[in-house]
Parts: structure tokens; C-alpha cells; sequence
């Protein structure tokens, strides 16, 4: 009995119109890959969206970081690291409510790809409510095109939840007793 063997050359997609038969949307990819929809006159950049593999608990005055690591090889380049805390909204568009930026670092030359360890710091601050979760991504800016995946991560839908800073009594008692 024979094997058969099926072997298809699947290629980049190219920059244009694609049409969706899940969802019933029509897509357009730019020249880098990224995916855009279009509506009532502007093109929205679409966001690829995964479950968070954790949920963080952060409060109103604290900071979030996020810690990231890539593969890079080629001449020496100097950028940044982008972060951000937001929501999905319609489309998976990530709505952006808080950012931050990393200090500039430099990627040293290399023909070999070199792993490289990075983080960037979020303040939490009042911009997001108590009592909801947020997503969060991540990505590298200054000259480096973002492209899900490679320069940049998805989206990781419900990675934080911001706990309400409710104020609260407890242990109350009576400590002592006298005539006075």
C-alpha cells in the first residue's frame, strides 16, 4: 500500500482584501501583515486576543510589569518596549486606557538570533475602574513595525483584575472596662 502525500506552499499574505466565512467580515492586511476592518469611512486595527494564562490582582496606586523575551539577530538597533492595560471592544479592537515605555535599550549585532529579556512597568492608576478585568499587551516601538507575534505580543484577554479599594473594619472588640 502506498502513501500519498498532499504538500501545499502556503504563502504570506498579501496585502489586500480578505474575506472571513466565520465571522462574515471582510479584512484588509497592510504590507506588514497587520489586520485592519473597515467601517463608516476608517480602517481599525484588529487585535488577536488569548485567554491570560493567570489573573494578576492589582489595586489603584500600583504598578504592573510586564516582562517579555524575544529572539533578535541582525545590526545593532536601539528601541523601546511598549505596554499597555485595555479592553476588548467591538471587532477585537484593543481599546488602550493605560501605556507606558520602557527606557531605550540597544540589541547588539549578531548573525545568530540572541534571546533578549525586557520589561516595561504600568502604573494602575484611577483611568481603569475597580472591579473589572483588563487586558494587557505588549510590544517593541522606535522603529520596529509591530507584527503580532514577532515584534510584538497578542492581546491576553482578563490578565488583571482591579480590586476595589473599598475600605473595611474588622476585628473590633472591647479591650477594657473600668469605673472612672
Amino acid at each position: 500500500m502506498a502513501i500519498e502525500t498532499l504538500e501545499l506552499a502556503l504563502d504570506p499574505v498579501q496585502a489586500g482584501w480578505y474575506y472571513d466565512p466565520d465571522t462574515g467580515q471582510w479584512y484588509y492586511y497592510d504590507e506588514e501583515g497587520k489586520r485592519y476592518f473597515y467601517l463608516a469611512g476608517l480602517f481599525y486595527p484588529v487585535m488577536e486576543w488569548e485567554t491570560a494564562p493567570k489573573v494578576v490582582n492589582v489595586r489603584h496606586g500600583d504598578t504592573l510589569r510586564i516582562s517579555v523575551s524575544f529572539k533578535y539577530s541582525g545590526p545593532s538597533k536601539t528601541c523601546k518596549l511598549y505596554g499597555s492595560v485595555g479592553q476588548k471592544s467591538a471587532f477585537n479592537i484593543f481599546d488602550e486606557i493605560l501605556t507606558a515605555t520602557s527606557p531605550s535599550f540597544t540589541l547588539s549585532e549578531s548573525t545568530e538570533p540572541k534571546t533578549y529579556y525586557r520589561q516595561v512597568d504600568i502604573a494602575i492608576t484611577t483611568a481603569i475602574a475597580a472591579g473589572k478585568y483588563y487586558g494587557i499587551y505588549a510590544k517593541l516601538i522606535d522603529g520596529i513595525s509591530f507584527k503580532e507575534r514577532v515584534t510584538g505580543s497578542v492581546a491576553l484577554e482578563g490578565a488583571i483584575f482591579v480590586v476595589s479599594a473599598e475600605p473595611t473594619f474588622s476585628d473590633f472588640q472591647i479591650t477594657d472596662y473600668a469605673k472612672v
